[in-house]
């Protein structure tokens, strides 16, 4: 069975050259970052480049030889994009050079004879840029948990076997004297493997664009504004993940009305981002803080003892202490009180209410030691696993 590699070409150039004006146009409008700029360019160049061996029939001289060199500066501006996407302060100078390079033997490049040679070199170039892309497109699905990252990786992983073998092809003879018309075997249906590919994948990098807005709009979502600890979305979400024991923490600037009537609101704001990176700083890893209303924090530790929740507690009372010093001068510092209890998370919510039940008994003056023998909410809450800032001087 034959195949019209002509039309293939047109198909080609045509889905490329609308990609890249898509890209272009959407970056003009700040609409995307500096990749879309490389890609929309790289795909332009690339539809560029496939309609050159259309035009062989006008025999304008040095058409071949640019359009061959515009071919392999494509696949590395296209690669570059990529760079940019991973990383929008990724270095291009090296790429551009890189790609310039390789494409230059492509300029002095015009004898009939060696047409095979050309293929041959061009293919390989194809295949290069496209496994660079591939672990590219691999780095940033595993960093940025991207599932649509691993389907451009297979993509541009199938084209890079199909340029060898095309390459291939070249250097053995067989893709005949003329690389456009009417062709069968299996160079002709590899070719035509390799353009439907090309084709679907110049959309790739808006569909990963797209899942990787989607996550960082559910992000947001799950966070406050204004100091960045999780909100009550966040706590919903992440609570079916908690098992087996730990601690929770209730934590409440003390006096906050007056800080903001004295200071003013930005230093309000101020100190309950000092309490965000108190607590954040103070707890392991696998603990987790959340704003839950007004001046008031919750930090869900799971593992954590009674000891190790009060040696926590005092941390963050102490970080606190610090943080207001440095923002409202050592003579002036707003303190906090810390209500700890530990138990079973499948009792969440009363361990929340035990905890915030200590915060504020401390609030009272209500303090006594803690009891670590008490752990199970299933028993009276002990009164004292309370610490706060004033407690340290």
């Amino acid at each position: 069975m034959l195949l019209d590699i002509s039309t293939l070409y047109v198909m080609v150039a045509l889905c490329s050259i609308v990609a890249g004006i898509v890209h272009l146009t959407a970056a003009a409008g700040g609409r995307f970052d500096s990749w879309a700029n490389w890609w929309g360019c790289g795909h332009l160049l690339l539809g560029i480049s496939a309609i050159v061996p259309l035009l062989r029939v006008l025999h304008i001289p040095g058409l071949l030889p640019v359009g061959n060199a515009i071919a392999a500066i494509s696949y590395g501006v296209i690669y570059i994009g990529m760079r940019r996407f991973a990383d929008p302060a990724a270095p291009v100078r090296p790429w551009i050079a890189l790609a310039g390079i390789v494409a230059l033997p492509l300029v002095f490049s015009s004898d009939p004879a060696a047409m095979g040679q050309r293929i041959a070199y061009l293919n390989v170039i194809r295949s290069l840029f496209d496994m660079a892309t591939v672990v590219l497109a691999i780095r940033i699905a595993r960093q940025d948990a991207l599932r649509t990252g691993w389907i451009v990786a297979v993509m541009f992983t199938m084209t890079v076997p199909m340029f060898l073998g095309r390459a291939w092809f070249a250097l053995t003879g067989q893709l005949g004297s003329e690389p456009t018309g009417m062709h069968g075997g299996p160079a002709a249906w590899m070719a035509a493997a390799a353009i439907a590919f090309i084709m679907f994948r110049g959309f790739s990098l808006l569909t990963m664009d797209a899942e990787r807005c989607e996550q960082q709009l559910a992000m947001l979502a799950e966070r406050d504004g204004l100091t960045g600890a999780g909100n009550r979305i966040a706590f919903d979400r992440a609570r079916a993940g908690w098992r087996g024991e730990g601690a929770v923490l209730m934590i409440d600037l003390n006096r906050f009305k007056a800080l903001n009537d004295r200071h003013g609101h930005a230093a309000g704001d101020a100190a309950l981002r000092i309490a965000t990176r108190a607590a954040v700083g103070a707890i392991p890893m696998s603990g987790r803080v959340f704003r839950w209303g007004g001046d008031e924090f919750v930090c869900v530790l799971p593992g954590v003892d009674g000891m190790a929740a009060q040696g926590i507690a005092e941390a963050i009372a102490t970080r606190f202490t610090q943080g207001t010093a440095a923002l409202l001068g050592p003579n002036e510092t707003a303190d906090l009180s810390v209500g700890w209890t530990t138990g079973s998370f499948a009792m969440l919510d009363t361990l929340i209410v035990q905890a915030d039940d200590h915060m504020y008994a401390h609030k009272r003056g209500d303090w006594r030691p803690a009891s670590f023998s008490q752990r199970s909410v299933a028993e009276p809450s002990p009164p004292g696993p309370l610490i706060s800032q004033s407690q340290h001087g």
